[in-house]
């Protein structure tokens, strides 16, 4: 099977579907959400509406504070996750259910918190972001067709790197999960994040890097899994082959409702659960 759809144009005014569209920019999540909720990406992508977070995303970034004050700051256990739940209740003041919420989920974060910092911390202190940013970006080309202008970047953030010191030999580079369940294995969306992000690092610091995904988990018992990453070439093929088919359908028309009119829709998916989610079900799909 051929990677690039055959488009071939001698006119100068012409315009590839993201173009068409206004869209400047892909990222592995926005993609994972065209192949897996394409009704939830046409809201986001083409009538340009923002799904707002709920709780489960604010007990992700609530967390990830946690565990930086520790890795960056020196904090101990104990202030991290005390930093955590600050920012989970700062997150969430206008979450429904605000106080059951919290009481539920502060076991959690504490577990997790204390989990991930045992099992970073030994690794050091990781290299830090620039410019203040809390995470480090990435930005690499995605070639989706055979026209000078069939590129388009792909923009993500990267949670932790080692590069220096005792790593610099060895770089490493962590991206870190908070989930309900232990992967026995990547899913498709986390190797295609995992394989984008070892890529791009290997490609800035120009040798290779082992890229790994630190799940910590809700449960008491085996409460982390470690994976690593070790079949970039496919996720990397599967992804370009989405991107592809992401240009195509927008290629086949500029009028967004013809297009939205052309996408399946399941509203089970979670992209439609929390936040504003029941709002924008209901504006575009009652």
């Amino acid at each position: 099977m051929a990677l690039f759809l055959v488009k071939v144009s001698n006119d100068m005014t012409y315009k590839n579907g993201f173009e068409t569209h206004g869209i400047e920019r892909v990222s592995c999540s926005n993609v994972a959400k065209f192949r897996q909720a394409p009704s939830a990406w046409a809201v986001s992508y083409l009538k340009k509406e923002r799904f707002t977070a709920g709780w489960a995303a604010w007990q992700g970034s609530a967390v990830e504070a946690g565990v930086d004050a520790g890795l960056y700051g020196a904090a101990r256990i104990d202030e991290c996750v005390e930093i955590a739940l600050k920012e989970l209740n700062e997150l969430s003041i206008f979450g429904n259910n605000k106080a059951l919420e919290m009481e539920k989920r502060t076991p959690i974060v504490t577990r997790m918190v204390t989990i991930a910092m045992e099992q970073l911390s030994p690794l050091g202190t990781p290299d830090i972001p620039a410019d203040g940013k809390r995470q480090h970006e990435i930005n690499i080309p995605v070639r989706f067709g055979p026209n000078e202008a069939d590129t388009i970047n792909c923009l993500g953030f990267l949670d932790y790197r080692w590069t220096e010191g005792r790593h610099a030999d060895n770089p490493l580079v962590v991206d870190l999960k908070t989930t309900s369940k232990s992967p026995s294995g990547f899913s498709l969306s986390h190797g295609i994040q995992a394989a984008v992000y070892e890529r791009a690092v290997s490609i800035e610091l120009q040798r290779p890097v082992e890229m790994k995904f630190l799940y910590v988990l809700t449960r008491q018992k085996d409460p982390f899994t470690w994976l690593t990453m070790e079949d970039g070439p496919f996720y990397l093929e599967s992804f370009k082959k989405t991107v592809v088919q992401m240009e195509a359908f927008l290629s086949l028309s500029d009028d967004t409702d013809k297009l939205m009119r052309a996408i399946p829709h399941d509203p089970d998916t979670f992209y439609w659960k929390g936040g504003n989610a029941d709002e924008l079900l209901q504006k575009y799909y009652s």
